[in-house]
């Protein structure tokens, strides 16, 4: 529901994360009290392990948060692309961050209900790395039923509507923890031939209710019994039967952990170093896509000078506004298009148009896809002057380039295979 642009605060004399909302959300009610609702929980948690908000504003159609720029990556991005198993002591370090933070939350009434890799952010400190708990966009606060948050991670309780307390975030970080101890694999997908549903959302709801999560043994050599069952138990169906709180399953890992000999000489993965290279990879790709922006490249929006103080320039982003819309945009050229190789469109050609190009199932993109696989907004196609990219939208199934899963925005070049979701498979090239 939103992008997330790195920008300088001149007064502070640091970097800051500016999290817009997008355009086509900001006049519906639904979205706007999403975002905002984010920035109020923000505001009343003040924890080391949560990214702290600085300001939010609206102006006209754009609204945006101010945030603490955290100088690494997202554990989603790790587990994606390294495609390895953390080290023991790397995952107590997550783990006990973001149970830390739970546990501050929980205190104050306030249960996230989105906890996934994706949220949890890899902040580069020195040698090592600290992790910080983001997007309370569907937090809810006490007596509260379940709305919202990520199929692949939502308790039960959330399918059903049922009312969430603490042990719902228990089960998503049991979840999560299950991704993390199998190198990125995630319990319920909605692919099992027992699920139920005639849509992947509801297939994994049925899976979530009813079925056992495979084997974290049979995936992970490394991982114990003991360790296995402290996440079934923070995954139990029932919250009656799970860990009554973060902390709980902070505590049983760590005693898991300490009867399994050090695991240091067998880690496969060094996370610092992981981070360190997503990080680079981000801003470079930020770079590209954010100089286009304040070019009036990507939005078709004018970028002006705001108010500045004596010796500030004008032309810097931080001290620029959002003005009127602007039209004119051209490219030199033949005329880009992504042909159809395998789906719904197979044999087809479909323009890429100037500006963005949304991609999904949902009845707000622009290029719809039926396929199950396909998320409603699944990723979108970002057209400029000098290049077209490509960006996943966090999707379930994801979006790849030459079968490798892309999670910044990514470059296209002629003669790329885009694939979206399982089945829908497209070339990209100009013609």
């Amino acid at each position: 529901m939103a992008d997330v642009y790195l920008a300088w605060d001149q007064s502070r004399n640091t970097k800051m994360a500016i999290k817009v909302l997008r355009r086509d959300l900001g006049n519906n009610p639904h979205f706007f009290d999403r975002f905002a609702t984010e920035a109020d929980i923000l505001r009343k948690l003040e924890h080391p392990n949560i990214v702290r908000l600085f300001d939010f504003e609206r102006e006209g159609e754009i609204a945006f948060i101010v945030m603490q720029w955290v100088d690494g990556s997202n554990l989603r991005q790790v587990l994606t692309n390294s495609k390895r198993i953390l080290s023991l002591e790397d995952c107590s370090r997550v783990l006990g961050a973001v149970c830390s933070a739970l546990h501050y939350a929980h205190e104050n009434q306030i249960y996230h209900c989105d906890i996934k890799p994706a949220n949890i952010m890899l902040d580069i400190k020195g040698n090592t790395f600290d992790a910080l708990l983001t997007d309370f966009g569907v937090a809810q606060l006490a007596d509260s039923v379940g709305t919202g948050g990520t199929p692949t991670y939502m308790a039960p309780e959330q399918f059903t509507g049922e009312k969430i307390d603490a042990r719902t975030d228990v089960y998503a970080l049991g979840v999560t923890l299950y991704e993390i101890l199998s190198g990125g694999k995630t319990p319920y997908s909605g692919l099992s031939p027992l699920s139920e549903g005639s849509t992947t959302k509801e297939r994994i709801a049925w899976e979530h209710i009813n079925s056992s999560p495979p084997s974290l043994v049979s995936l992970n050599p490394y991982c114990s019994r003991a360790m296995e069952n402290v996440v079934l138990t923070a995954m139990q169906k029932n919250p009656v039967n799970r860990y009554p709180s973060a902390m709980s399953v902070y505590n049983a890992f760590e005693q898991a952990r300490s009867s399994i000999p050090d695991d240091t000489s067998r880690a496969n993965v060094n996370l610092r170093t992981l981070i360190s290279q997503f990080s680079e990879q981000t801003i470079s790709a930020t770079t590209h896509i954010v100089d286009k922006v304040f070019r009036n490249e990507i939005t078709g929006q004018k970028m002006v000078p705001a108010k500045t103080t004596p010796g500030q320039n004008p032309n810097d982003p931080v001290n620029r506004k959002i003005s009127q819309t602007t039209t004119g945009m051209n490219v030199i050229g033949r005329t880009p298009y992504l042909y159809c190789r395998s789906g719904q469109y197979a044999g087809q050609k479909v323009p890429i148009q100037m500006g963005e190009t949304i991609i999904g199932r949902g009845s707000q993109v622009h290029l719809k896809l039926n396929e199950s696989t396909v998320s409603r907004r699944h990723a979108t196609l970002i057209r400029t002057q000098r290049a077209i990219y490509i960006r996943d939208d966090q999707s379930s199934f994801g979006t790849f380039i030459n079968g490798k899963r892309i999670s910044n925005p990514t470059s296209l070049k002629v003669g790329d295979i885009v694939q979206i979701g399982s089945q829908e498979v497209f070339e990209y090239t100009k013609g």
